[in-house]
């Protein structure tokens, strides 16, 4: 039986102009480089909505963390405020981040985490074995 480990890649985040450019860059490169079959788009949608949401309602600087295992991508971004999202309502001004998580991943949650919070979601990969 071959167990495979799973992958894990790491990303700090600035908040600055190119922050978000840079994590959706980092999640293309990386998911390509692990030949995960995920939906890249998809995968870089949902980086740029958690990552935007622990940079305008989190605290600290955000770190986003990419885990490809079982057949699945989990995307976690973490940060240093223990408070758990919260719905806005949705409207001309925002609020439709966390219902397009909820609507394009298969699971989505948050989490105590040392002083902060983790919020993930998993996307399913389309081939848990990787080229090579």
């Amino acid at each position: 039986m071959d167990v495979h480990a799973p992958l894990t890649a790491e990303c700090a985040v600035t908040g600055s102009a190119g922050g978000l450019a840079l994590v959706r860059r980092f999640t293309r490169l990386t998911l390509r480089a692990w030949a995960s079959g995920t939906a890249v788009d998809d995968a870089q949608l949902l980086v740029t909505e958690l990552v935007t949401n622990a940079l305008c309602h989190g605290v600290g600087r955000p770190l986003l963390r990419l885990a490809l295992a079982g057949g699945q991508l989990r995307i976690e971004v973490f940060d240093d405020d223990p408070a758990p999202p919260v719905r806005r309502p949705a409207g001309a001004d925002g609020g439709w981040g966390l219902t397009l998580v909820e609507r394009l991943s298969s699971a989505w949650g948050t989490a105590r985490h040392g002083r902060g919070k983790v919020v993930w979601c998993a996307l399913p990969a389309a081939s848990a074995e990787l080229a090579g």
